[in-house]
Order: C-alpha cells, then sequence, then structure tokens
C-alpha cells in the first residue's frame, strides 16, 4: 500500500482502484520505482554479506538501527517539503541547533525541559521557514539555504562553539536501551513513520499536499488553503528533524553544534532515492522507508569494507544524481510531465 499523488483537477476520492481490471492491466500499471528499491537493498545486502562476516550479525543490525534512527526521522520530515514541490536545506542546521538547546536545557532543568526546549527550538524554524516561503513569495531553496546559515551560528552562540557535556544519564540510556531486542530509537523512528503515513495516507492535509506540489495554481482554483498547507509541511519537517536531533543528542550524550552536518544531503538521498519526485506531488513514505535502509546499509557496509568516509560521500552523492536521472527517465516513459 502506497501514497498515491492526488490530480488537482479530480475531485471524487484518490487512490481508488479499478477492480474490473485485470491482474495483467494491474500489474502494468505499477510504477517500477516503487519495486526497484527493494529488489536493490536486498541485493546490497547480499552483497555486503558476502564480503563482511559482520554485516549479517544481531549486534551490527542494532547499531545500524540506533544510527539510522535520527536519519529516518529527518528524511520523513523532508519527505513532507519536497512532496509541496519544495526542499530543506536547512535539515542538518536544525539538528545542531536542537542538539545543543536540547542538551543545555537537560544540564539546566532537567531532560524534559531540555527536549521541550529543542523540539520548540526545531518548530520555530519550521514557522519561520513555512512563513518566508508561503507568504513573502522566497524560492524554498533561498529560505532554507539563509535558515542554514541563521541555525548553524545559533547553534554555535548557544554552544560557546563546542560541545555541550554533563546530560543526565537518564537521556543517554534511552538510546541504549531495547525492547523486545529493537533498539528504542529505531521504535520512535518507527512511530514518526506511522504518524506521516496517517497523515499521507488518510488526512485531508495529505490530500491538500499532493495536490499542491502536482498543481499549486489548480490546487488554489480549487479552494485548497495553498499557503497553509506549504507553512504546514514545513513545519512538520523541522519537527520531524528536531526528533531527529533529540535522538542523535541522546546517542551521542552532549549537544553537538555540527551534529546534523551530511543530513541534508543523506535525507534528500533518501527521500528520491526512495521514489518522491523533486517536482513534488507523487511518492509514499513506504518508500522513503527504504530509501533509509538503503542509505543506512549502504553506509554501515561501507563502513565495514573500511571505505574512508570521503568516499562515501561520493558514493552517496553519485547515488542521489542516479535516482534523480532514473526518475526523470521512468517519468517521461510513463508519459508524466514536469514543470
Amino acid at each position: 500500500m502506497t501514497d498515491m499523488p492526488v490530480e488537482p483537477e479530480v475531485t471524487g476520492p484518490v487512490g481508488d482502484v479499478d477492480n474490473s481490471r485485470s491482474p495483467r492491466q494491474l500489474f502494468g500499471r505499477i510504477d517500477p520505482r516503487q519495486l526497484g528499491l527493494p529488489v536493490a537493498v536486498l541485493l546490497l545486502g547480499a552483497f555486503f554479506a558476502l564480503r563482511s562476516p559482520v554485516f549479517l550479525q544481531s549486534s551490527n543490525f542494532q547499531n545500524v538501527g540506533r544510527q539510522a534512527a535520527g536519519l529516518a526521522a529527518v528524511s520523513f520530515g523532508q519527505t513532507f517539503v519536497i512532496l509541496s514541490a519544495g526542499i530543506d536545506l536547512s535539515v542538518g542546521a536544525t539538528v545542531g541547533l536542537v542538539s545543543v538547546t536540547t542538551a543545555w536545557g537537560a544540564v539546566n532543568y532537567g531532560v524534559w525541559a531540555g527536549i521541550g526546549l529543542g523540539l520548540l527550538a526545531g518548530v520555530g524554524v519550521g514557522v519561520i521557514n513555512g512563513i518566508v516561503t508561503a507568504r513573502f513569495k522566497v524560492a524554498p531553496f533561498v529560505t532554507t539555504l539563509a535558515m542554514l546559515s541563521i541555525a548553524s551560528g545559533a547553534a554555535l552562540i548557544v554552544s560557546g562553539g563546542i560541545p555541550i557535556t554533563g546530560i543526565p544519564a537518564s537521556m543517554s540510556s534511552f538510546a541504549r536501551a531495547s525492547w523486545l531486542g529493537i533498539p528504542a530509537p529505531v521504535l520512535a523512528a518507527v512511530a514518526l513513520w506511522l504518524v506521516a503515513f496517517v497523515l499521507l495516507r488518510w488526512s485531508r492535509f495529505g490530500r491538500h499536499l499532493y495536490a499542491v506540489g502536482g498543481n499549486p495554481e489548480a490546487a488554489r482554483l480549487a479552494g485548497i488553503p495553498v499557503n497553509r498547507v506549504v507553512i504546514t509541511a514545513f513545519v512538520l519537517c523541522a519537527t520531524f528533524s528536531a526528533v531527529g536531533g533529540v535522538l542523535l543528542t541522546a546517542r551521542v550524550n552532549s549537544g553537538q553544534p555540527n551534529l546534523g552536518g551530511d543530513l541534508a544531503l543523506q535525507s534528500l538521498a533518501a527521500v528520491v532515492i526512495g521514489g518522491v519526485s523533486l517536482f513534488g506531488g507523487r511518492g509514499s513514505i513506504v518508500g522513503v522507508a527504504f530509501g533509509v535502509i538503503f542509505i543506512s546499509m549502504l553506509s554501515n557496509g561501507l563502513n565495514l569494507l573500511s571505505v574512508p568516509s570521503y568516499t562515501q560521500m561520493i558514493i552517496i552523492g553519485s547515488a542521489l544524481i542516479l535516482a534523480v536521472v532514473l526518475d526523470n527517465f521512468i517519468a517521461r516513459r510513463s508519459g508524466e510531465v514536469h514543470s
């Protein structure tokens, strides 16, 4: 079951399947982007399993899950903005700001106060991004690029340019906790995925988001509050990123102003590889989950093979370019029009 895009000119229910079609017709309509990624994940897992005896160990999978939780939170949030035909380059800086704010609050006022302050800082970033983009008609690329600089500077001011240590042990213990063998951060990421799935699949906001991403002018003529939808998408993106920042802060047991330095690239890669169109209006949060698994598995496998981190950045960037090229190719073959 995947999230189906809403065509702006259609006023009836979205995503209904015509049961009168033959199985061949139905299978013929399956988007190859929805099938290719799970196969790629399996092939990638098989490759690393053959190359490293450590890869299939349960301890390694738990480690991958803890590492992937933060990326998953940010990627699920990024999905909302990209579906609206926007982009948020400030997610990594948001994670850094949330990290130092959470750590500062936890050290001075307790864990829950710190988490609350961190989430509030993240929501504030999203509100500003959304209002500047929607109300003042500034391109999302420009808005979030500027916010990247602002949030990074604010994180350095809060932390004084150094990590904030001394966080209560109860916060770091959460990152190490597990339930039925599943790490607690993974459960938190799954909860975020469920929230995103419900919003995109069954809520009015989800239908409006696909419509705005597909054709904002047609959505406006249909009576959809486009500005409100865009602002909400940015707020959700920043909120999910803030949760990711809290998870990562608990994992490293300190507030790090540069904690999310590479998350903008990785989250974009996970979302686009997961089949969400950079042109907006099409994609599935289920695909994004597979994109996160793919990026996390790729990073872990390369680490096990002792591939340098800088080389990994090249590989992930190349995967992002390849995903966009394939997306455009398949879109042209299927008759989709991007504007």
